[in-house]
């Protein structure tokens, strides 16, 4: 069967002095419909480097990036901006909220790129803020929500549009650890629910924990947490 998500061969480097630092050295990720999988690794590993090749913000120096069989860099740049827009959904440590718009219409914020949202589509809304438990809090703007709130907010934007794949870059990092793994059982249940593949960059061994598969990245590779314990 095809993958979902497929990376080989993965370089990346950045120039420092007269040289060039590799950050992603021959690197290989699958990923199967509707699995998780958590990326862990020290800080400055290449983690967030990695998310940004996978989902064409960043071109790789080699190597190939394939969406369900489909080379990615094959791809025009407008292209590639539609796919993200269609097939991905993004979680972001900080929350990127627009300030002036209330938790409902920030979820709306998704569609409209695509289309005027409709009554269908604000009903959506409504029942996804109401499955992160912000039932009472749709009408409420950013700065009226509490941090964790806010994410909750965000990670229900994320789902908005119904991707395929769910990107998430350390996206609990700035809650206590109680309420991101709280919120983290709400993640990967809502994925698992509309069974689109999850990536998840993480520090956390607990939020690791919940996904099918952990992979850590170290000296520009990804290897199996056991292997690289082992």
């Amino acid at each position: 069967m095809t993958p979902l998500l497929e990376a080989s061969a993965l370089f990346k480097g950045f120039p420092r002095g007269e040289g060039v630092v590799e950050v992603l050295h021959d690197c290989d990720l699958s990923l199967a419909e509707g699995e998780s999988v958590a990326i862990m690794g020290p800080s400055g590993s290449g983690k967030s480097t990695l998310l940004n090749v996978l989902t064409g913000l960043d071109r790789p120096d080699g190597g190939r990036v394939a969406w369900r069989g489909t080379d990615l860099l094959s791809l025009k740049a407008d292209q590639v901006s539609r796919w993200r827009r269609d097939e991905l959904g993004f979680i972001f440590q900080f929350h990127f909220l627009m300030p002036d718009l209330t938790a409902l219409e920030n979820l709306l914020v998704p569609v409209r790129l695509r289309r005027t949202p409709n009554a269908d589509d604000v009903e959506s809304a409504r029942t996804l803020l109401d499955h992160m438990g912000l039932a009472d809090r749709r009408d409420h703007l950013p700065g009226e929500l509490s941090g964790g709130e806010q994410q909750r907010v965000a990670v229900a934007r994320a789902f908005m549009n119904e991707p395929s794949l769910v990107m998430a870059d350390e996206p609990f990092g700035n809650l206590d650890r109680d309420k991101g793994l709280e919120l983290a059982d709400l993640l990967f249940e809502r994925a698992r629910r509309l069974g689109a593949g999850l990536v998840v960059v993480t520090h956390d061994p607990g939020l690791a924990a919940r996904a099918d598969r952990t992979l850590v990245l170290t000296d520009g590779r990804l290897a199996a947490r056991d292997e690289v314990q082992a």
